[in-house]
């Protein structure tokens, strides 16, 4: 067959229109959503409905489940496909493959976590919506050289609306006999922690700055229950984590570390919790509300007093599971999923053993990021207040259940958590003592990983 100049010509035109046209497509970014832990027996949705295709469609789904107890996916062609979780403690890992109109494709996985121990998560976040680059705190994070801070993770993000409280925390009011109130009342008694769902004295002019030793608390303690304060009558100190869990750490000095919106009265002073010093039975532990620090006190300092009451009974649910073949913890009352060891170091099937990683806090965030990177697993530096949940405050020696932590170090650990006063501090929680503080960002840290 013979062609003439002009169809040689339209052909090589079409040709190269074609090659060029499948030259430039780009393949389509799979998502498969958010990593997830769950109970047992639990109707379980996978989305990758987050997925995107910047110059064409996606036209199709394809999910496959590549490690776990064995489930059936009710749809495994659609983005939401769903499943029951097993009876038995696993994790999941699940691959989705998207591909687009012409025909090119990418995969992204997705870990769920089951475990019959799971409750909901009661901790706050730190309510830090900004990140440090060694010099300021910046609204943009980010950053390449320090990435994955506090501020781009957790409830701030997620739950970022102000109405019921500053970045991600969640209050409700609440009147004298317990009645709930509209977000716009223009008093209230007490302040209900829709996130850990406790009940707090809101304290008046009159009182807010009223100081106390630590043996004087009970009597206040005895006054408010006499009252039924809000209808209640189990009325106590905090202990010093429910405490912490209401600290803003986003407010610089000399503005209190606290939702003013919601506790007006707040003071910047030290507040008392109900936890003892376990290395000193004259101290007892406080948080100085000028910008969060948690230190011990002398019993007879005299501080502020915020009472708390509990709307539902105690979790007594074993706190901690092993998974992973011992390299990782399951926090059942946080959800959060902890290496066993501290960097550097290893599981070897009894204990943690290998050279601790010591480092400044850059090169901390730079490992954490490179290490979920290298895993596919989302690791990265626990905020101040993840970091200071695995303080164990009844311990004398080391402030941590050594039994699932092996070898822990008598060190100070870094959070990434920047302090709001000055961007060259960071916060630290310090295992020997249970104290968390801020630290310059060049002082060394020892760094277990979270997720």
């Amino acid at each position: 067959m013979f062609f003439s100049k002009l169809q040689k010509i339209l052909f090589l035109i079409v040709l190269f229109l074609t090659s060029t046209a499948n030259a430039a497509n780009q393949k389509p970014i799979a998502n498969a959503g958010e990593n997830q832990i769950v109970g047992f027996s639990e109707k379980i949705t996978l989305s990758a409905e987050k997925s995107i295709d910047n110059d064409g469609v996606i036209k199709s789904y394809r999910w496959l489940q590549t490690k776990g107890t064995r489930v059936k996916l009710s749809n495994a062609k659609i983005a939401t496909p769903t499943f029951t979780s097993p009876q038995k403690t696993t994790t999941l890992v699940f691959k989705v493959t998207v591909t687009d109109n012409k025909k090119a494709s990418s995969r992204a996985t997705v870990e769920i976590v089951v475990s019959e121990k799971l409750v909901k998560s009661k901790l706050n976040d730190t309510g830090i919506t900004f990140c440090s680059d060694g010099a300021f705190n910046v609204q943009g994070c980010n950053i390449p050289s320090y990435p994955r801070q506090d501020a781009e993770f957790g409830r701030d993000v997620e739950h970022s609306d102000n109405k019921d409280g500053h970045a991600g925390f969640s209050f409700s009011k609440i009147g004298e006999k317990g009645e709930a109130l509209p977000l716009d009342a223009k008093s209230w008694v007490c302040v209900k922690d829709n996130v850990s769902r406790l009940i707090w004295e809101n304290k008046t002019a009159n009182n807010a700055k009223n100081l106390y030793s630590f043996s004087d608390t009970q009597k206040l303690v005895s006054e408010q229950n006499q009252k039924k304060l809000c209808g209640l009558s189990n009325w106590r100190l905090p202990q010093i984590q429910e405490l912490q869990n209401i600290v803003d750490y986003s407010f610089p000095f000399p503005e209190p570390a606290i939702d003013l919106t919601f506790f007006p009265n707040a003071t910047n002073q030290i507040y008392w919790s109900a936890t003892s010093y376990a290395k000193n039975d004259a101290d007892a532990w406080g948080i100085y509300f000028d910008d969060g620090r948690v230190f011990e006190q002398t019993k007879t300092t005299q501080a502020a007093i915020r009472l708390i009451a509990n709307l539902e009974p105690e979790n007594k649910r074993q706190r901690y599971e092993i998974i992973e073949n011992g390299d990782e913890v399951l926090d059942t009352q946080t959800g959060l999923i902890w290496r066993r060891c501290v960097e550097g170091m290893r599981w070897n099937g009894k204990s943690c053993e290998g050279q601790v990683f010591g480092a400044m806090l850059i090169e901390s965030l730079e490992r954490a990021a490179m290490q979920a990177k290298l895993t596919g697993k989302n690791w990265r530096l626990p905020n101040i207040k993840e970091l200071a949940s695995l303080v164990d405050f009844s311990q004398a020696k080391l402030a941590i259940d050594s039994n699932v932590f092996p070898q822990t170090p008598n060190d100070q650990f870094w959070s990434s958590s920047p302090y709001a006063m000055d961007a060259f501090y960071g916060w630290v929680t310090h295992f020997y003592y249970g104290s968390s503080y801020y630290t310059y960002l060049e002082d060394t840290g020892v760094v277990r990983l979270v997720r």
